[in-house]
């Protein structure tokens, strides 16, 4: 790597960054919901999945998690129950139909990998970046990675599950630079959602990059016209980070 770049590190987000889910992770449910003998309303599902997601989400400024498996099922167990008692499934199929959605969400057939995945990576590696991977996922993210040939590109996979907290919070970043020993000035990262990927670097003063590949504006809770920061951190596809990484990403004071 040239003394003369900027970066010396980049993580990724995992989900909506490095691959899609295919079907969406919504159609899963439903799909799932119909194989178990409930033919619901496709807006009904959403809906109830929405409003069970949307407490982890306001829950992840705070939350700390215990790291075990048996910790990690628990509260997925939680977030799936709220679904179901939302949509009015009876308790007696909620196990049931509980590790249906984990065998759905654990196969790695369900993530493809976006069209520029593998080369940007491959590029990165070739030109002596160190990456890593932060991503509020389950305990079995880095299993899943190996799965999808990715583990050989990382230094560092990181799952909230086995650090305790998710994205935003500053330890998930902070860990994941303490282990690959890097200063924050020296990273940046890349992620869909924005309060926990962008907002959650900014808190550790790392810049990073706002993936909005299908225009949008994924996951972005403020309504409203984008500032000129988040227009100018805002990209669509990994094949635009080329230019960053000779620049600079512009970042929050």
């Amino acid at each position: 790597m040239s003394p003369n770049k900027i970066y010396t590190t980049v993580f990724f987000d995992m989900g909506s960054t490095l691959v899609d889910l295919n079907p969406s992770w919504k159609t899963i449910y439903h799909q799932i919901f119909q194989k178990a003998g409930y033919d619901l309303p496709f807006g009904e599902v959403e809906q109830a999945i929405d409003y069970s997601w949307g407490i982890v989400s306001k829950e992840d400024h705070t939350a700390n998690y215990e790291t075990t498996l048996e910790a990690s099922r628990a509260w997925q167990r939680e977030v799936e129950k709220r679904v179901m008692e939302r949509l009015g499934l009876p308790p007696r199929v909620h196990d049931e139909i509980f590790w249906k959605i984990i065998e759905a969400f654990e196969d790695p057939a369900t993530y493809p990998l976006y069209p520029e995945t593998r080369s940007v990576l491959e590029r990165l590696k070739a030109e002596g970046y160190r990456l890593g991977i932060i991503s509020n996922w389950g305990w079995h993210l880095p299993e899943l990675c190996n799965s999808l040939g990715l583990t050989q590109y990382f230094e560092v996979i990181l799952t909230s599950a086995r650090v305790g907290c998710p994205k935003p919070q500053p330890r998930i970043f902070e860990t994941a630079l303490s282990q690959i020993k890097a200063e924050p000035h020296q990273a940046f990262h890349i992620g869909d959602t924005f309060k926990s990927d962008i907002e959650g670097a900014w808190k550790v003063n790392m810049a990073a990059l706002w993936l909005d590949r299908r225009n949008e504006q994924l996951h972005f809770e403020k309504k409203g016209p984008l500032t000129p920061l988040q227009r100018s951190i805002r990209i669509e596809s990994l094949n635009e980070i080329w230019t960053f990484l000779e620049t600079g990403v512009p970042k929050a004071n």
